[in-house]
């Protein structure tokens, strides 16, 4: 859910004004089977994926393109975690919790960015427990064990803490 340079992009879909004429940026954009919220696909960007609000306040996730094509499973694992951000108020806490904080909000939602992890890796895995789609979470288990000991992100849990609890939500 981290919020930077794909932000600053997504916030500026919307209308772009050139000379007396406003015009409407495109951004590709994929099926999301886990949530009707737009998902763009974009391939530029830092992220794997997040979730945050368009220019108008509208939820979107960006997910990273070569992500999708590279590893289809773990990129299903990824729209199902960024659906959850959005579902389970995540992106929300953010934006209106902590947006009136100025330039700086991340120093404030960073002690909670770890639980709101975990929280989107176990509703993730159970959507895609409900879909049958175990290959996904299994991605996903692979993908944070390469982590190891080592945080997956800025404030975020290591890669052992990110397995041991999809693995504890697999059984829920």
């Amino acid at each position: 859910m981290r919020l930077g340079v794909v932000a600053a992009a997504i916030a500026g879909l919307g209308l772009i004004c050139g000379g007396a004429q406003a015009t409407r940026l495109t951004y590709p954009t994929t099926d999301n089977p886990y949530c009707d919220v737009t998902t763009y696909t974009l391939r530029d960007v830092p992220e794997q994926a997040m979730s945050t609000l368009d220019s108008n306040g509208n939820p979107v996730i960006v997910v990273n393109s070569l992500a999708l094509r590279d590893k289809p499973a773990y990129g299903r694992f990824l729209m199902a975690h960024e659906c959850c951000h959005h579902s389970l108020g995540h992106v929300k806490l953010y934006h209106e919790e902590f947006g009136h904080l100025g330039p700086q909000p991340f120093f404030y939602i960073a002690p909670q960015l770890k639980q709101m992890e975990l929280d989107a890796d176990c509703c993730a895995v159970k959507m895609l427990k409900s879909k049958n789609e175990t290959d996904a979470i299994e991605a996903a288990r692979q993908t944070m064990s390469n982590f190891g000991t080592q945080p997956t992100g800025a404030y975020y849990p290591t890669g052992i803490e990110r397995v041991e609890n999809i693995d504890k939500c697999a059984q829920e």
